[in-house]
């Protein structure tokens, strides 16, 4: 948390229920307990796998009209990133007002977007200034309720339904503009807008175009992967168990997915597969030759391999037994068929 300094926040509070927002007119207080909690929020937001990159569109566009009310006007791309780089107190608990209002309005004429606590910051991180929204969707819990009544005690359960998300919980919606350069990070989800889905996040309070999220691409390595495995192979386990080892060491090395070295590796010497994989991965929206991943995704991509027969029995290993005869090995039958000998292990 060392590298995580807030410089300021305030809390809005977005509860639909009510009819109107609460905007809060100071900033926080922070007790140590807050501090620590806005840190930790930020921190495991920074390396959420489902974080996009973005950035403003053109600087003549403005926000789309979220309601009769609220004029495209006030947040035109420009007049918005000059908004939010003045530090000052009073111009950020404005800016910070005006962005709540726009998600309110638009959450009151939209029910399927979720009530929230809304907390806009400003605070340092990674060498840079960010301006951040995190939007703390309500949930349901329950406590105690303990009252007297005459002269008994009485206690029992009580659903709460204004809780958000603890330490432990990630966020489903967030969005973090650096000031130096005007790049976005966010995260969010779709959510029913006048008979549409749509990311309403960055189309209409934000305005920003953004980039798949690492996880989505990831996916998109993998299926593809599979996919053309199966065209040009059919069900072959070994390139599969190529593709996941060569994931894995991509990501391990260097943080990093190099599609031309997943697709060397998977598909060595077959140049008609290399291109169509190449071309899948494209059409699914991969532009580039290679994207980085967030540590959520270090953690998780690619660490086993579940192989499925047509008996329906279900194996499930280790990434790195794959490749190694020492653990385990495919042997091609010559009726077609395929036996798994599995080596060296302890039953428990």
């Amino acid at each position: 948390m060392n590298d995580i300094i807030i410089d300021k926040a305030i809390l809005h509070i977005l509860d639909t229920s009510i009819g109107s927002p609460v905007l809060a007119d100071k900033l926080m207080s922070f007790s140590p307990q807050a501090d620590e909690f806005l840190k930790i929020h930020i921190a495991r937001a920074m390396e959420d796998g489902d974080i996009k990159k973005g950035g403003f569109k053109n600087s003549d566009a403005s926000v789309p009209e979220q309601s009769e009310s609220c004029s495209p006007d006030t947040f035109d791309t420009e007049g918005f990133k000059r908004a939010i780089s003045n530090l000052e107190p009073e111009n950020f608990i404005i800016v910070s007002q005006q962005l709540a209002q726009n998600i309110f309005e638009l959450a009151l004429s939209n029910p399927a977007i979720p009530a929230a606590d809304v907390l806009i910051c400003q605070f340092k991180y990674d060498n840079g200034i960010y301006f951040g929204l995190l939007k703390f969707n309500y949930k349901q819990s329950y406590i105690h309720h303990f009252a007297m009544v005459g002269d008994e005690k009485e206690t029992g359960i009580i659903q709460q339904n204004a809780t958000i998300a603890n330490e432990s919980q990630k966020l489903d919606e967030f969005a973090f503009i650096r000031l130096d350069d005007f790049s976005v990070l966010i995260k969010e989800k779709k959510y029913e807008i006048n008979g549409g889905k749509e990311f309403y996040l960055s189309n209409r309070i934000l305005n920003v175009t953004t980039d798949l999220s690492p996880k989505t691409k990831v996916k998109i390595v993998e299926k593809a992967a599979e996919k053309v495995i199966k065209e040009y192979y059919g069900e072959d386990p070994l390139r599969v168990s190529q593709l996941k080892t060569e994931l894995k060491s991509c990501v391990d090395e260097s943080s990093i997915v190099e599609i031309d070295r997943i697709t060397n590796a998977v598909f060595d010497g077959n140049f008609s597969a290399q291109q169509r994989y190449k071309d899948e991965v494209a059409q699914k929206g991969i532009s580039g030759r290679a994207f980085e991943v967030t540590s959520e995704i270090e953690k998780t991509v690619a660490r086993k391999q579940k192989i499925t027969t047509d008996t329906g029995i279900e194996i499930s290993l280790p990434v790195d037994y794959l490749e190694n005869q020492k653990k385990i090995e495919f042997i091609m039958n010559e009726d077609g068929t395929m036996s798994i000998l599995i080596k060296a292990v302890n039953l428990r």
